[in-house]
Parts: C-alpha cells; sequence; structure tokens
C-alpha cells in the first residue's frame, strides 16, 4: 500500500466494485454514506499484514511489562541469590 486514501460513496461499492476493489488492493479506501465516511475497506493482503504487526506489537508490549516488573523487583530489593533458588528447585524436584 501506498500510502494515499480514496474515499467513494457507498453507491460504488454496488456499481463500480471491481473499481473498488483494485483500488482497495493499492490503498485503503473510505466508504461513504451521506457524505460521512462509514467504512474502511482494504485489501485481505494489508489485512492480515496489518493483523500480523498488532500481534507482534502485543507481544513486545508484554515482553516489556515483565522487564518493567522485574526492574521494579530489583530496586525494591525483591530479588533472590539464584544459587539459593536453584537449591531449592534442586531439593524439590529429589523429594519428589
Amino acid at each position: 500500500m501506498n500510502g494515499t486514501f480514496s474515499i467513494r460513496p457507498s453507491k460504488d461499492i454496488r456499481t463500480n466494485y471491481a473499481k473498488i476493489s483494485e483500488l482497495a488492493r493499492k490503498a485503503p479506501v473510505a466508504i461513504t454514506v451521506n457524505g460521512k465516511e462509514d467504512t474502511v475497506l482494504f485489501s485481505h493482503e494489508a489485512f492480515i499484514e496489518q493483523q500480523m504487526y498488532i500481534n507482534e506489537l502485543e507481544e513486545k508490549l508484554a515482553v516489556y511489562s515483565h522487564m518493567a516488573q522485574s526492574a521494579d523487583d530489583i530496586r525494591l530489593g525483591r530479588v533472590e541469590n539464584a544459587d539459593d533458588v536453584f537449591a531449592a528447585l534442586k531439593e524439590d524436584l529429589e523429594a519428589l
């Protein structure tokens, strides 16, 4: 998609779908009803690309959230010695 935006009346969907579809494969198309923007159409490929991008951002946000929580834990002294933690885990596993 090249970043431009087309605006077309809703009647064009009924009377000229092929042209609207062609435009939507290049850039989003705003469909108007009574002169007001109502719906935006874009290609299936662009939709999938957008969904993948949103999912990627959500995954990054989750990682950043964990990192922020970890930084708070360190700053507030909510930490334990790794050797002690692993020793406790080893004891728990051996007790099984």
